[in-house]
């Protein structure tokens, strides 16, 4: 995958639908544009890793369908964070953890501010 590719959107489908049908699911496929499009992450290893987290869930008898995908995307973009330095499984841990404080003790209708 190029960099150009990346800028036409080629992440944002899969079998011509959208590839998430959740908001939140979206923001991970946006993560990984910006970091393959940055340079900060290699396309050639992210492909590898997403195809490794695909191919482990198509093993388990996973059904193919939009949950499996966003796990597999999840789980393959921590993998690539940790192994490469960007973040760690402790961090990416910690930070969840924050945003979901943040999120239940924000009253309805008000932005979630995260700490630091």
């Amino acid at each position: 995958m190029t960099r150009s590719e990346i800028s036409r959107g080629s992440l944002r489908s899969r079998d011509r639908n959208p590839a998430f049908q959740e908001q939140w699911h979206a923001h991970v496929v946006a993560i990984v544009e910006l970091l393959l499009a940055s340079g900060k992450l290699d396309a050639e290893d992210w492909s590898q890793t997403l195809g490794a987290e695909l191919e482990k869930r198509a093993r388990a008898g996973e059904t193919d369908d939009d949950g499996t995908y966003y796990g597999a995307f999840k789980a393959a973009l921590e993998r690539v964070l940790d192994r490469t330095g960007i973040a760690s499984h402790s961090e990416v841990d910690r930070r969840e953890s924050e945003w979901r404080r943040a999120y239940l003790s924000t009253p309805h209708g008000k932005p979630v501010a995260l700490p630091g």
